[in-house]
């Protein structure tokens, strides 16, 4: 996914380089935007924010994120939910 830190208005969608595109109004100081990234997918996907951890790109605009549902059938809702948001 490709993150935006210190954006006006918060999101999540839409496509930037064959990638997710994420703002958030948090500034990429000590984890703050990371935290707000968790928290935007975390609401995003209905899901707690114990459920999704950045996996790579810690430090950087790219991120690659593992979000855990509790079923298949949460999983597929997201899935649904996502290519809606992307089309």
């Amino acid at each position: 996914m490709r993150v935006t830190p210190k954006a006006k208005k918060a999101s999540v969608g839409g496509l930037h380089d064959g990638a997710l595109k994420v703002s958030v109004h948090a500034v990429p100081e000590d984890g703050k935007a990371n935290k707000a990234v968790i928290a935007s997918l975390a609401e995003w996907f209905g899901v707690s924010k114990s459920c999704v951890a950045i996996t790579a790109g810690e430090t950087s605009r790219l991120k690659t994120v593992r979000v855990d549902f509790k079923s298949h059938e949460e999983m597929d809702d997201a899935d649904a939910k996502l290519k809606k948001k992307l089309s």
